[in-house]
């Protein structure tokens, strides 16, 4: 309870600069800054002008407490580490030429992660902190109408957002403070031009904010107005022409992550039998599972990278109803999710695991060695689908109950609204704050957030409470039972304008009404204009490849079985000696050395595994941003779905084409 209490208390605007700043900069030192100084110490190398201008900018936005030097000289460290590294295993003979050359280049690519990792980490702050834009702007403009201080309205939204923003805005108010600069307004103007480049409707937006204050009151407030809708319409249009922007994006992931891995899929059996001297099941491997599914994972990031952030998921971290992560609630006790995932992993794969404990090299035996049945391709089959189900319980089971939680709160956010609005309605017209209460639960009897009133108005009857402590008291305030950060803000926001009059107050609560009711319809049309991408995605996950994928598995099984036995059948009867064209069996390689069709099974099973949950990763990311909970849920559910039409896809297929080539090969005497 004592976290829930820290997370209500009224923030103190005044003396929180300094500590959060303080706090901030003794934070311990990240993997990449350790690394850089580290590496950095062993080889010291300034990079040309330019690149040391950029890192030293992007050094500085990410407050890293690194170097350009150490930078550049991560880089030459990282080139001359795997280039040594490679020589010396390949002089040993541990890894063959190849491997050494791979091992001996990739210091390139990582050196060059390294070097260009300031400018992601900058990217990326600045794109979550997007996400808080639209509110920043509304706390600013609020706190302006009531009281023209840049300073103040600063600090105001300082302390009502969260993440990279609320930091940014800190450190600019302590930069104010220890007189780096010497008014809100010049500091706002080093601001702006800070965030022109990435986000040009919030730079706007400050710039309006900043002019309101030397405005005539009438004026002002449209100003102040204005600025709210330019960030608005800026989110909109920016998500527009992202949705528009995706269509190709989309399109190269389906050809690179399912149609030409398919088509590979076709031909890698063949490869199988008739390369199967040079072939091996490790190419395979690392073909279908590592590379490809990395290669996919980049674009996507690269996509994702570009996309404008809107609004922030709802944090259900301080929820007394929330669970603990990696648990699920049962009958109010916090249970752990991975045992009952391994539980599903050993029931369903369990037979499995036994059938190939008893002879494991059934996995490895060419088809000209033994007799490929179906029951050995169905365990195989059980193994992935023990894997794949075992990940959807556990991402289910962690996901749900908060997932549930997000919605219940989703859903009393946009009653929220109407409810502010009545109730600054009541109070506009000179009614008092408890009766104007009591009238507001009135017009929303029917919603959820009727309940939120009941509560404040107990609390001022029966606990002689003020309005203020009947919202924010440590034991018994309504945000206790309504853990939502928009709601907490907004009220606080009504609780400090009502200091300077009911008047403000109810003002206050229209004014935030509208902008609420505008950032929902907001967030409706962005839902609108993904809609169709969503839905194809959605269909191709599902679906579409594991049934592709499913039938692939068959027909693979028939043509490894079928060119193996056709080339011990032509071995056996010498037709090519016979006619002087030499060993025809060698056409179909070796059936001793081919891939079975079982382990051909694991590593496409493998694939789909990872290609649903890269699916439910990119989906959630397109439509809802960075929330951890809907991407678990989605991809529990996507991947409960598509192994099951893989499985059954994979069996009906393999028996009905099984006993059609049977037949046909014994017709012919093989």
């Amino acid at each position: 309870m004592g976290s829930y209490r820290r997370y209500y208390e009224t923030p103190n605007l005044e003396t929180r600069e300094y500590r959060l700043f303080r706090k901030f900069e003794k934070r311990p030192l990240s993997w990449y800054e350790r690394t850089v100084q580290l590496a950095g110490g062993l080889v010291r190398m300034s990079p040309d002008k330019r690149s040391a201008d950029r890192l030293k900018n992007e050094i500085a936005f990410a407050n890293l407490r690194i170097t350009p030097d150490q930078v550049m000289g991560t880089l030459v460290v990282s080139i001359i580490f795997f280039a040594i590294l490679g020589v010396a295993l390949l002089v040993s003979g541990i890894i063959p030429w190849l491997g050494g050359l791979l091992v001996t280049v990739l210091g390139l690519p990582i050196g060059y992660f390294l070097f260009k990792y300031p400018t992601s980490l900058v990217k990326a702050m600045r794109i979550q902190a997007s996400s808080q834009v639209v509110l920043a702007v509304l706390y600013m403009v609020v706190s302006m109408r009531i009281s023209s201080n840049l300073e103040r309205a600063l600090r105001f939204a300082a302390s009502n957002i969260s993440g990279p923003l609320a930091w940014d805005l800190r450190k600019l108010l302590w930069d104010i403070e220890v007189g780096t600069y010497y008014s809100a307004a010049y500091a706002l103007d080093s601001y702006i031009e800070k965030w022109k480049s990435e986000n040009e409707e919030f730079a706007e937006a400050l710039r309006l904010i900043r002019d309101s204050q030397t405005q005539a009151a009438g004026k002002t407030r449209v100003i102040l107005d204005e600025a709210l809708d330019v960030i608005l319409d800026g989110t909109k249009t920016r998500m527009k022409h992202y949705s528009q922007d995706l269509q190709l994006p989309i399109m190269v992931i389906h050809m690179m992550g399912i149609v030409l891995p398919i088509m590979g899929s076709i031909m890698a059996p063949m490869a199988a039998v008739f390369l199967s001297d040079s072939v091996q099941p490790w190419h395979f491997v690392l073909g279908y599972d590592i590379v490809l599914p990395l290669v996919i994972i980049g674009f996507i990031n690269f996509t994702l990278a570009k996309r404008p952030m809107t609004f922030s998921p709802i944090d259900i971290r301080h929820h007394p109803a929330a669970p603990k992560e990696g648990c699920f609630r049962l009958k109010g006790k916090n249970v752990p999710a991975l045992p009952v995932a391994l539980l599903v992993v050993l029931v369903i794969a369990g037979p499995a695991i036994l059938f190939y404990a008893a002879d494991p090299s059934v996995l490895f035996k060419g088809v000209a060695q033994r007799e490929v049945t179906l029951e050995s391709l169905v365990m195989s089959m059980l193994l992935v689908l023990g894997a794949g189900l075992g990940i959807a319980v556990y991402s289910f089971l962690t996901s749900f109950q908060r997932l549930g939680l997000q919605e219940d709160i989703s859903s009393i956010e946009s009653e929220f609204e109407l409810a502010l609005f009545q109730l600054g309605n009541r109070i506009s017209g000179g009614t008092p704050t408890e009766l104007a209460i009591e009238k507001a639960m009135a017009d929303v009897k029917d919603l959820k957030i009727r309940g939120f009133f009941e509560i404040i108005l107990n609390n001022i009857r029966n606990l002689g409470m003020t309005f203020e402590q009947a919202l924010f008291d440590k034991q018994y305030g309504a945000l206790i039972f309504y853990p939502s950060t928009l709601i907490r803000n907004v009220m606080f926001t009504v609780v400090d304008t009502a200091k300077k009059g009911v008047i403000y107050a109810s003002e206050s609560m229209l004014r935030i009404a509208k902008y609420l009711k505008n950032i929902r319809e907001t967030q409706e049309y962005i839902r609108d204009l993904l809609e169709e991408t969503v839905n194809s995605m959605k269909f191709q996950a599902y679906f579409l490849t594991p049934i592709v994928t499913g039938l692939i598995v068959s027909i693979a099984q028939i043509i490894i079985q079928v060119l193996g036995k056709l080339g011990t059948y032509v071995e056996g009867i010498g037709v090519g000696s016979e006619l002087g064209l030499g060993d025809l069996s060698s056409l179909f390689g070796s059936a001793e050395a081919s891939t079975s069709p079982e382990v051909f099974q694991l590593i496409i099973g493998i694939y789909v595994i990872e290609v649903i949950m890269i699916l439910g990763m990119f989906l959630t990311k397109i439509n809802h941003g960075n929330n951890q909970i809907i991407q678990r849920n989605m991809t529990g559910k996507m991947l409960f779905v598509a192994l099951i039409v893989y499985f059954l896809v994979a069996l009906f297929s393999t028996v009905m084409f099984s006993d059609l080539i049977g037949e046909a090969l014994a017709n012919i005497g093989v």
